[in-house]
C-alpha cells in the first residue's frame, strides 16, 4: 500500500507538472498572439502613413504639373497675342502706306 500511495503521489506530482507546463505554454501562446497583433498593428499604421505620404506627394505633383501647365498656357497665349499685335501693326502700317498711295491715285484720276 505504501507503494501505491507513493505512485499516486508521483502521479499527482506529474499531473501538477503537466498542468503547470500547459499553463506556461498557454501563456507563451497568448504572448505570441499579443506580439503578432502588435506587429500587425504597427505594420498597418506604417502602411497607412506611407500611403498618406504617397497621396500627398501625388497631390503636390499634380498641383505642380497643373501650375506648370497654366504657366505654359499663359506663355503660349502671350506669344499668340504678341504675334497678332505685330501682324496688326504691320497691316496697319501697310494700310497707312497704301492709303496715301490710293489717295494720290484718286487725285490723279480726278485731277489730271
Amino acid at each position: 500500500m505504501r507503494r501505491e500511495g507513493r505512485l499516486e503521489a508521483q502521479g499527482e506530482r506529474l499531473l501538477q507538472d503537466l498542468l503547470a507546463q500547459e499553463k506556461k505554454l498557454v501563456s507563451k501562446v497568448d504572448e505570441a498572439k499579443a506580439k503578432a497583433k502588435a506587429i500587425v498593428d504597427e505594420a498597418n499604421a506604417e502602411a497607412a502613413a506611407i500611403l498618406e505620404a504617397a497621396r500627398a506627394k501625388a497631390e503636390a505633383l499634380a498641383q505642380s504639373e497643373a501650375e506648370a501647365g497654366r504657366k505654359e498656357e499663359e506663355a503660349v497665349k502671350q506669344s499668340i497675342l504678341s504675334a497678332a499685335k505685330e501682324a496688326a501693326e504691320a497691316l496697319s502700317a501697310k494700310v497707312a502706306a497704301n492709303r496715301a498711295a490710293a489717295a494720290a491715285m484718286v487725285l490723279e484720276k480726278i485731277l489730271p
